[in-house]
């Protein structure tokens, strides 16, 4: 791979540019701007639409949001790496450029999409874990450079993107003479398969999650349907329906992260296995 000099003293590797809107945001961009400028005006009357503008104001906040969360380029260096940031954070000063010095193990990282955990179905299943670049600093700061899914298909997905970024970074580290993994804790085989086996297991079962999220409305509409209710009782009713699918949410996100991180110690110990002696 050829060096190129670039921004100063350092010498660009391998850049890599995120689209500016993830795709969670552009399904939200859609949903509510449908909702909003189409669906708004044809379901209410002029008295109700657009209340002197208040309805525009939900889309104006995800607008917002989305500027704000802006991500910048992920540059790889020979002397060291610089990872994608939202804006809001370059804005406040966050660090984003690391040394290779300030780094004592990098390798293949396990996440999920953002917002993944609010779908168990496809989370459950793993079709939504992806792989990103591990960095783990001698300081003990750890974090997951990610990269935007080309496509929703497979377990553990790798982007044209993470792949050409591995590949800079170990290109930079075979110059450098030393290897990508320094500190690692070791397993067995068993160990190794057993973390597979439990990594493949769904994070709840079909039948829990479709209780939490259909059995629940279902009741509800029965017991207004049939059992005349107070507005204040058909609100509890109503909000009691919330709680099934909102604790089958937060079990799901809390059992990914573990997935999550029981993949990424594999790829670790792998990338250690693999590493010249």
């Amino acid at each position: 791979m050829a060096k190129s000099p670039t921004n100063g003293e350092r010498t660009l590797a391998f850049e890599y540019r995120p689209i500016p809107v993830s795709p969670i945001s552009v399904a939200l961009l859609l949903v509510l701007g449908l909702a909003t400028f189409v669906l708004g005006p044809l379901a209410s009357g002029p008295e109700l639409y657009p209340l002197g503008g208040l309805c525009f104001v939900p889309f104006a906040f995800l607008v917002l949001f989305v500027l704000v969360n802006r991500p910048s380029p992920t540059r790889i260096y020979y002397e060291g790496i610089e990872v994608s940031l939202p804006w809001w954070r370059r804005l406040v000063g966050a660090k984003r450029y690391y040394t290779w010095e300030e780094i004592e193990n990098v390798y293949p990282a396990s996440y999920e999409v953002s917002g993944a955990f609010l779908s168990p179905f496809a989370s459950s299943a793993g079709t939504l874990v992806h792989t990103g670049v591990g960095l783990e600093m001698i300081s003990g700061e750890r974090m997951t450079v990610r990269f935007t899914p080309g496509a929703i298909r497979a377990f553990r997905g790798e982007t044209e993107g993470f792949r050409r970024a591995m590949e800079a970074i170990r290109d930079v580290f075979r110059e450098r003479g030393r290897p990508l993994v320094t500190r690692v804790k070791h397993y067995s085989d068993e160990e190794v398969l057993a973390m597979q086996r439990g990594a493949r297991q769904p994070l709840l079962g079909l039948p829990t999650i479709v209780l939490a999220f259909f059995l629940p409305p279902v009741l509800v509409a029965v017991s207004l349907l049939a059992i005349p209710l107070g507005p204040l009782a058909s609100g509890t009713a109503t909000s009691a329906a919330i709680v099934p699918p909102a604790i089958a949410i937060v079990i799901t996100w809390k059992r990914s992260r573990r997935r999550n991180h029981t993949l990424s110690e594999m790829s670790k110990f792998q990338e250690h296995l693999r590493s010249p002696r």
